[in-house]
């Protein structure tokens, strides 16, 4: 498998709204991503929302949200 299609985390959020926010942001910039374990987040205070992306779409994700 090569490298650059891993699925890595880019941000674990505290709540499923501002996971959404970012997720947005990276689809309307053409970057697919992924949340992961949004069901939970009320019943595991320690988890999160994991967004998620491909790893060689980090460096480009990073830019847009900075």
């Amino acid at each position: 498998m090569n490298d650059n299609n891993e699925i890595i985390t880019l941000e674990i959020f505290k709540d499923f709204v501002s996971a959404s926010f970012v997720k947005g942001q990276l689809d309307e910039n053409g970057i697919e991503s992924f949340m992961e374990d949004e069901n939970v987040v009320g019943l595991n205070p320690i988890g999160g929302v994991e967004l998620k992306i491909f790893k060689n779409d980090l460096e480009r994700a990073k830019e847009i949200l900075s």
